[in-house]
Parts: C-alpha cells; sequence; structure tokens
C-alpha cells in the first residue's frame, strides 16, 4: 500500500478521521489490560525485578554520562562505557513509565518526572558513534575539529523521541506540566526542527538498511502523537513515508533483508509500530500491513529460525535472536501463515525499552501457561530460494526429528552490516550451527571502517567458508558481487549455484562457480555436495578452502573430519589439512570459540574441479 499512496490520499485520511482525545495504541489506554499483565503469572518475575529496579534508581538516580565518556569514541573508538551510563539514566523512562501504568504510587510519577527532566537536560540525544554521521569523511575530520556537527537524528534520538510522546500521550495530567511542555519544546528543537524543517537528506534517508525504519518510524509516532494540525502532519508524514519506501525497498520480492534476523526485528517491528499507529490515527484507512511484499518480509524470520534458538546469522548477527511475541502475534494478522516461535526462543520483557515492552506484553496472545517445546513432523521440509538478496534456506525434519538445515548467500560485498562471504555457508543439526557463521564482531568506531573491519574474521572473508583464491580474499565493495546462475528445489533436493568470479579481485583468476545440492529426501539422512570449478590464466601459486566450525573436527580417516554429527569428506591425496582455533568477542557474546579448517591444494592447477561432501551422522 505504501507504494500507492498519495500525499493527497494521506491528507485527504488524516483530516477525516482528526479527533484530538482519540487514544491511539489503544491497548496502552486500557487499565483492564495493564491489570491483565500485571497479574499474568509469566510476567510475575519481570514485575518483580521492575519494581526493584525502580527502588534502586530512586535510592540512587544516575549521573549523566561526562563529558570525557562522550569523547571516548573519537579517542579511541570505544563506544560501550558512555552508552552504558546512558541506558542507566534513560533506564527510569522506561521503568517508572511502565509501572505507574499499573500502581498509582506516586514515586513512580516522582521518579518518571526526575528522568524525563535530566533527559531533556543532556546535550545531545544523539550517540557519540553517530554524531557527525552526515559528514562524507565520517568518522574522520569530526572529532579533530573545534566547532561540534550539527544536530542530527539518529537511532537513540528518534527512539526516546517516540518514547517521550508515547508516555506523556497515556500519562497526561497525571505528569507535572512543566514536564509535559518540555518534552513537547525538546521533540520539536531536537527532532522536529532537525528533521522537518531542514531539506538537508539526513544519512539514514539514503540507506534501505534499518535505520530508515528506527528512525522515520520513530519520528513519524511522535508526529502522530503530537501533531494536532492534520494538513501539517500530512506533509511530515510524507517525507517520513518517503525514508519508509526506501527501507522496504531494500527487502527482495521473497521478503529477504541483507541485513539477516537481528536488524529485520530492530528495524521493522519500529515499522509495525507505526504502521499501527497510523491505521488507528486513520481509523483503519491507511493500514501499511496490509500489503503483499509486507506479508513475505513479515515470514522472512520464519525460514531464518534454526533449532534450539538459533538462526541463520549472515551478516552482523549474533547466533540467537529472542523474537518479540507481541509483534509476531500482531503480524500473524496480517501473514497468517507466520508461526509463533518455539517458547525458549521468544523475548522476555525487560526495563530497556517502554515501546518494545509495552507492545511485547499488550500484543502477546493470552496463554496462562507457555507451550511445550514444538517438534515437526518427519519429512517437513521448509525452504526458500530469496533470489533479489541471493540467500537459500532449506529446513528439514529428519527421521529422528531433527531440525537439520542448510543455508548459503551469494549477494555483493557492499551489504548492510556487511561481511565478506559470498558463497558462505551454514549447516546446522538439532540445534547447533555445526558449519558456522561467526557472527558480529565488537562494535567501535574502527569495526565500521573497512580498512580494518575486513581484517577481522568476523567480517573479513578468511573468517568465512569461502575459498582463498592464489593467495587473495575476497575484496570489499558494490563492484564484489555473486551471479546466481542457477537454482531448483525439489520434493528431495534443493540446488543453488553461484559465479563467484567477481567477488575477488585475483589478476590470475579467470571463473570461480560454486555449486551447492543439498539433498533430503524422504527417510534418508540430508547431505550437502559442494562443488566448486576454477580455472585461472596461469597456474596458481595457491588454493585454500576455508570451512568454519563451531565445534572441534576430529580426524576419523584419511580425507575426512568429523564435527560432532556433520562428517565433512574429500579427496585425501589432493589437500594438506591445518586446524586453526579461534577466540572471537563479540557484542553478543565474549569468548566464544571456532575452528578454521584450512585445505591447502597440494599442487593447485590453471583448471580445477574441487567437491566436498558433508553428511550428518
Amino acid at each position: 500500500m505504501l507504494n500507492q499512496l498519495t500525499l493527497k490520499q494521506l491528507k485527504q485520511a488524516l483530516e477525516e478521521t482528526a479527533h484530538p482525545s482519540r487514544i491511539l495504541f489503544a491497548e496502552a489506554g486500557s487499565s483492564e489490560h495493564w491489570q491483565r499483565i500485571r497479574i499474568d503469572a509469566k510476567y510475575a518475575a519481570f514485575w518483580e525485578q521492575l519494581e526493584k529496579k525502580a527502588e534502586e534508581l530512586i535510592g540512587a538516580p544516575p549521573a549523566p554520562p561526562p563529558f570525557s565518556d562522550f569523547i571516548l569514541f573519537g579517542t579511541t573508538g570505544d563506544r560501550t562505557r558512555y552508552q552504558s551510563k546512558r541506558d542507566q539514566l534513560y533506564a527510569g523512562v522506561h521503568t517508572f513509565s511502565l509501572l505507574a501504568m499499573t500502581d498509582h504510587r506516586p514515586e513512580w510519577i516522582t521518579g518518571l518526572e526526575n528522568t524525563i527532566w535530566s533527559i531533556c537536560n543532556e546535550s545531545t540525544w544523539v550517540l557519540p558513534a553517530h554524531v557527525g554521521l552526515y559528514h562524507n569523511q565520517y568518522p574522520h575530520q569530526i572529532w579533530d575539529q573545534p566547532k561540534m556537527p550539527r544536530e542530527t537524528v539518529d537511532l537513540a534520538a528518534a527512539h526516546i523521541g517516540f518514547t517521550l510522546a508515547e508516555i506523556i500521550h497515556f500519562m497526561g495530567s497525571r505528569l507535572h506540566p512543566w514536564v509535559m511542555e518540555r518534552v513537547k519544546a525538546e521533540i520539536d528543537r531536537r527532532i522536529f526542527q532537525v528533521y522537518f524543517h531542514d531539506p538537508v537528506p539526513q544519512n539514514w534517508e539514503l540507506k534501505t538498511n534499518n535505520w530508515p525504519a528506527v528512525c522515520a518510524s520513530s519520528i513519524g509516532a511522535a508526529a502522530i502523537y503530537l501533531e494536532q494540525d492534520s494538513e501539517k502532519l500530512s506533509g511530515m508524514l510524507w517525507r517520513v513515508m518517503n525514508a519508509l519506501r526506501g527501507y522496504l525497498s531494500g527487502f527482495d520480492e521473497q521478503g529477504a533483508t541483507p541485513e539477516g534476523p537481528a536488524y529485520w526485528q530492530y528495524g521493522f517491528s519500529h515499522f509495525v509500530y507505526f504502521a499501527e499507529l497510523l491505521r488507528e490515527r486513520t481509523q483503519g484507512r491507511i493500514s501499511l500491513l496490509a500489503d503483499e511484499k509486507i506479508e513475505q518480509i513479515s515470514l522472512f524470520p520464519q525460514f531464518c529460525m534454526l533449532g534450539g534458538g538459533k538462526v541463520v546469522n549472515f551478516s552482523d548477527s549474533a547466533e540467537q535472536v529472542k523474537w518479540n511475541p507481541g509483534v509476531i502475534h500482531r503480524l500473524q494478522s496480517y501473514a497468517p501463515a507466520l508461526q509463533m516461535p518455539e517458547p525458549s526462543s521468544l523475548l522476555l520483557p525487560t526495563s530497556n525499552s517502554w515501546v518494545d515492552i509495552s507492545r511485547l506484553m499488550l500484543w502477546s496472545p493470552d496463554q496462562a501457561e507457555p507451550q511445550g517445546e514444538a517438534r515437526q513432523d518427519p519429512g517437513q521440509i521448509e525452504e526458500r530460494i530469496f533470489e533479489g538478496n541471493q540467500w537459500a534456506i532449506s529446513k528439514v525434519t529428519d527421521a529422528k526429528g531433527r531440525i537439520v538445515a542448510f543455508a548459503a548467500k551469494g549477494g555483493y560485498n557492499e551489504e548492510p552490516h556487511n561481511h565478506n562471504d559470498l558463497g558462505h555457508f551454514i549447516l546446522h543439526v538439532d540445534g547447533e550451527s555445526l558449519l558456522a557463521d561467526m557472527g558480529l564482531g565488537v562494535y567501535t568506531r574502527q569495526y565500521f571502517q573497512p580498512e580494518y573491519r575486513y581484517e577481522q574474521l568476523n567480517a573479513g572473508s578468511h573468517g568465512h567458508s569461502v575459498p582463498i583464491v592464489d593467495g587473495c580474499r575476497q575484496g570489499f565493495g558494490r563492484q564484489y558481487f555473486a551471479q546466481m546462475i542457477g537454482h531448483h528445489q525439489t520434493d528431495e533436493e534443493m540446488a543453488f549455484a553461484l559465479d563467484l568470479t567477481k567477488a575477488y579481485a585475483c589478476p590470475t583468476l579467470e571463473c570461480l562457480t560454486r555449486h551447492f545440492v543439498w539433498t533430503h529426501a524422504e527417510n534418508e539422512t540430508p547431505h550437502l555436495i559442494i562443488r566448486d570449478k576454477v580455472s585461472f590464466s596461469n597456474q596458481p601459486a595457491s588454493f585454500q578452502e576455508v570451512f568454519i566450525s563451531s565445534v572441534k573436527p576430529e580426524q576419523t580417516a584419511p580425507g575426512q573430519f568429523a564435527l560432532n554429527s556433520v562428517i565433512l569428506s574429500y579427496e585425501e591425496k589432493d589437500w594438506d589439512a591445518e586446524i586453526e582455533n579461534v577466540i572471537l568477542d563479540s557484542d553478543a557474546e565474549k569468548g566464544k570459540v571456532f575452528y578454521r579448517i584450512i585445505l591447502h591444494h597440494h599442487h593447485p592447477r590453471s583448471d580445477m574441479e574441487i567437491s566436498f561432501k558433508f553428511s550428518i551422522s
């Protein structure tokens, strides 16, 4: 619907449904709903922890992070010290507001007012990591300049603007009028004036990743709450919607995003929040979620969900993602085929976001007790080839009732949250991704600079299950890409073929193709065969195949390694095997161990056909 909507239609819908006293996000306006979730047994521990957190904040109000922490990102690249202290300061907004919706104790209101006042006193709502993001030289020529960069709207600023606008909508006269007016003034100054009164594009308006989803949706939500002039609101939302069109263009027609499932949830959740507010504001006339492509996007995470809470974690994604059941349940109204994840994979409420957690609880299905872990029927297959972004995912329930999955990707090496990983794959058995992706790294200033980023195993091609070609790794940039040269799906197999020649800046490489054949015939154990065909203009000096394992490989025979329940087989006479033990830190996990299986070809030739088999026991 978004692509067909005109400004005239938007303006007319807003004007004809204008009603200043209407309650938006109606579930949160119902005291009955809040009382229901307050006494719900599955949330008992959350409310207990929330009260404890509130008492701690009242007893020892957190101080704002100092200037020395703010500039740390510019001097050392560290972003965690400032952001952790900022999170402590902002925690009161989420904690006190959630408690105040279920309990009229005056100390919750006082705590909320004090926290809001402190946030409004902050010099900027923008994170240090995003200061000056609009500069073409970013992150250079920013922190060494005498004048601070102009104000922008980043993820954090947009999110707190949305949060505060929604909270004062529901708190109303319970808050001191000066606090109410201060919030409106600061949102206008820091967000509306910056975004709606300056025609210069925000950096994220040029992107198709999670940024326009979070920023534009949050700005639009705040505008819906605060702007009563429908004509003016239509112009504000029109700019928001143009950014959201760009965001949705980043998904292919099958619904995949190259950012992967974790950033799907972050970005698309905010799009859902905005879309539902707009639907309520227009009394159902504009429903952005009632759209065929939106339905496909809604289904994307279902293909990415593996066993044991693991996901297909290409790009900067953690290996495990906890899903917001409120968002999933709301999307089921628009995408009936979307299934609720297993209970152990569901996000539990925390005190870190009013916007997310209020919807988690208020939108979740009524259910007194969690259901047991679902087991799939043997022979069940769920698979899709996402042609636009060149992902292939196949999940099979084998005769033992295990989820066995294969995923591979092409694309290009300048995707959002990019890794140089064209031709990389994951093989998953019963809750373990045995042929694995290392996932995201540690988010520092340096990690987002290509000259550093792609030397790290997390993001560089040497940390993925792809060849090293005559000493060359894959390059970074749009000019390094894969071409999908074939694919097919039957009841018994999925085949997926990529031309990887353009992934490498190797002067001697003439052609490199990778063919995946994933066989999953009924009553047979699935297996994967990879065939690489490579040709060079001259005999190469070296050729290595690299496979990333999450478990220690055990050599069980010549040309054979056991990776728990996966057996890797190859022609032993052609290769020398090297096992490298790797310990990695990330923003999701510290000290994660991986193993690089590096196969060095004895006598690389100018034309080679190579095959590897991955059998599942």
